[in-house]
Formats: structure tokens, C-alpha cells, sequence
């Protein structure tokens, strides 16, 4: 009877997401500090902040996904996408991840990697999908114009004698 008991209470959990840890304490002050920071407007102290948050928190998709932002906004989009695809392997059905993720893609010109991404959002949104809207002005506005550099005359080389 007591193996049955708990043969099905293991079943019940079963499928159902691991409970949320606790926030570490020192982590949300470091997130506070890194807010404030950005609302000031002070991105690398509010970077530094997340990052000092992060090594307490490393299980917190909410910090990766805020150094996405502050990555995206120092025209870093590489980076980015490190952040986003961390803050998505914790949580995979995150929409504001994917959009970021695919926005950072279309920063970068991965205009087709972009477009994968929309559709992994669209698949996870089923209705409308309000998330995906930016993505997809941003794909429709296409890949970031790379201004050319002036071009300087090639050094002549002296003649050999």
C-alpha cells in the first residue's frame, strides 16, 4: 500500500516544471543596483551590477535576459544572443527571450537565423503573437546598412631598377 502511495506521488510530478528556486537575497540587491543604474542611465554600472547578480543567481533567466538588453544597447548583438540562448535553455517557452534574441540576430545581419527565431516564437505563441511584432518590422526593415569606408588609394609601390 505505503509503495502504491508513493509510486503515485512520484507520477503526479511528473511533467510538471521544477519549482522556482527562492531569489538569492544578494542577488535581487545587485539587480536593484543595476536598475537604478539603468534608470539613471549609467548602462556599464547597471552591466556590472547584473553581472555581480549573475554569479549569485546563474539560474535567474531575468538577469540574462536584462545583460541581453544592455548588450544589445552597447551595439554588442554577439553577446546578446549569448544572453538570450541562456536565458531560453532555462526557459524555452520565454517570448520576450526570442524576440530579443532574433532582434539581436537581425543587429548582427543573421537575417535568416532571425527568421528561424520568429518562427519558433510564433510556434510557442499560437494566436496572435504581439511579441513578435518588432521581430517582424525588424525583418521587413532588413539587415542593418554597413557604411562603407572611403575609399583611400592603394600605397604605390617604387619601381625595382
Amino acid at each position: 500500500m505505503l509503495a502504491a502511495a508513493l509510486a503515485l506521488s512520484a507520477s503526479s510530478t511528473l511533467g510538471k516544471k521544477a519549482d522556482v528556486p527562492v531569489p538569492n537575497a544578494r542577488a535581487v540587491q545587485w539587480t536593484v543596483k543595476a536598475q537604478e543604474a539603468l534608470a539613471a542611465g549609467n548602462i556599464t554600472q547597471a552591466r556590472d551590477a547584473y553581472e555581480t547578480a549573475l554569479l549569485l543567481a546563474p539560474q535567474d533567466p531575468g538577469i540574462y535576459m536584462a545583460l541581453g538588453k544592455i548588450a544589445r544597447l552597447q551595439k554588442m548583438p554577439g553577446k546578446a544572443i549569448r544572453y538570450f540562448g541562456r536565458a531560453l535553455e532555462i526557459d524555452p517557452d520565454n517570448q520576450t527571450a526570442l524576440q530579443g534574441e532574433g532582434l539581436a540576430m537581425m543587429d548582427k545581419g543573421a537575417t535568416e537565423s532571425a527568421r528561424e527565431t520568429l518562427a519558433k516564437l510564433r510556434t510557442i505563441c499560437k494566436q496572435s503573437c504581439a511579441s513578435a511584432e518588432p521581430l517582424v518590422a525588424a525583418i521587413a526593415a532588413g539587415a542593418p546598412k554597413v557604411a562603407a569606408a572611403d575609399k583611400v588609394p592603394a600605397p604605390r609601390m617604387p619601381e625595382a631598377n
